[in-house]
């Protein structure tokens, strides 16, 4: 595989109702084209000098927000003369503003480049709420990207059809004390449950659908009944039921072990943490595969905490940028995302200063010192290399499955 996977992003959109025409993979045919005169991105950027671009994603991630602020910002005025506005807002806003002026029949919002990705794109799409294509107008998806990956094809299983660049990189990784393993991490969901019985109290996870409990769950599922499956599944909630049964039973087994005997779960990941550092469970997880290593930086977790995978592997994903149909300024959020995505930028990014993260480029098209600066970046920082983080990925279930997997984990295990 020719892909790296990196971190954090949000969850479902309260708006999904929004996209109640047809499911599957054929959005495309429902997607509104817009006319426009830029065909590639030196055109992009004639049509950006001297403009203004909003950049609207999730604000909660200060470091996140500080390379946009310190890198990519002073980036875009030197090369392009554009000034980017940084909006914070959560995706479901977004889609909502989107949504109200487009049934108000507005040509034209204040939203330009949206961070985005799972089952709010497959809403957005199927509401036709996306400019596109446009990885043929942004440079750097053809000169940095596995342009034939997966990840750029397929978004939650969702064809991306061009209307969204990769722009970061999400894998479940779990985190532990090494000194409280001594008989080695649970690297399968059958030692897991050998240590929870061992351990009871120890081990938790946040209640879905908060989006990395819904992961985890995921991944259990998964870890005992194989992706394969839980792909073909149908796409319904009894047919669902039937096929990921035995990860819900698991899910039962386990659950008098947990924290409070499963009566209660942690609402959020930062709860997950706290707990985590203060000693009342002994595993925390991430969708970010550097949180042990950004953890450790600022000096919240030991240094002997350390991250670590299933053996079958553990669900990635990538996160996008896209551009909002009513985008007022097109070729100024061309660049931006070119911008973003550049590898000045995202190897920038990838400094323990701005979270570690991990770019989505295709290392075959990186020169041998970007890949050396990104492998010893990540050197004794306690996470598995890239290599191993690579080998050990598990594609993500698409998005109109999950609300049910989240549904029928509520209905036969939360209350059951």
């Amino acid at each position: 595989m020719k892909k790296w996977v990196l971190g954090t992003f949000v969850t479902v959109s309260a708006v999904a109702l929004l996209a109640g025409c047809k499911s599957g993979n054929s959005e495309s045919s429902k997607q509104n084209q817009t006319a426009d005169s830029i065909t590639n991105f030196k055109q992009a950027e004639k049509k950006a000098r001297g403009k203004t671009v909003t950049f609207y994603g999730y604000g909660g991630d200060e470091k996140a927000n500080q390379w946009v602020d310190e890198v990519v910002t002073p980036a875009m005025k030197t090369k392009y003369d554009v000034t980017v506005k940084r909006v914070p807002m959560d995706i479901n806003e977004i889609l909502n503003k989107l949504s109200t002026e487009k049934e108000a029949g507005s040509k034209t919002g204040d939203i330009d480049v949206i961070w985005i990705n799972g089952e709010n794109f497959y809403t957005a799409k199927q509401a036709g709420l996306l400019y596109g294509p446009i990885t043929n107008k942004v440079d750097s998806f053809e000169k940095l990207m596995d342009t034939k990956g997966h990840a750029a094809k397929y978004d939650f299983g969702v064809k991306t059809e061009g209307y969204e660049v990769p722009y970061g990189t999400a894998q479940i990784v779990f985190g532990g004390d090494k000194e409280k393993f001594t008989a080695g991490f649970p690297t399968s969901t059958e030692k897991l449950l050998d240590y929870a019985k061992a351990n009871p109290g120890k081990i938790t996870y946040t209640a879905p659908p908060e989006f990395t409990g819904s992961a985890f769950v995921r991944n259990v599922i998964c870890d005992i009944v194989g992706y394969e499956k839980v792909e073909a599944a149908p796409a319904t909630k009894a047919g669902l039921y039937k096929v990921i049964k035995p990860g819900l039973d698991y899910l039962n087994t386990i659950k008098p072990y947990l924290w409070q005997a499963g009566k209660t779960y942690p609402k959020t990941p930062a709860e997950l943490d706290q707990m985590f550092a203060a000693g009342q469970v002994d595993m925390t997880y991430s969708y970010s595969q550097m949180h042990i290593a950004e953890k450790r930086s600022d000096q919240e977790f030991k240094d002997t905490t350390e991250s670590f995978l299933f053996d079958k592997g553990t669900i990635a994903n990538q996160n996008y940028l896209a551009i909002a149909n009513t985008s007022k300024e097109k070729g100024a959020a061309l660049a931006l995302i070119n911008e973003m995505t550049s590898e000045s930028a995202q190897l920038k990014k990838a400094e323990a200063k701005y979270g570690y993260s991990i770019p989505p480029f295709d290392p075959q098209k990186l020169s041998p010192a970007a890949n050396e600066q990104l492998a010893a970046l990540y050197k004794n920082q306690g996470v598995p290399t890239l290599q191993e983080l690579d080998a050990k990925q598990i594609p993500e279930v698409q998005a109109k499955k999950i609300p049910l997997i989240e549904a029928l984990w509520k209905e036969h295990v939360l209350h059951e």
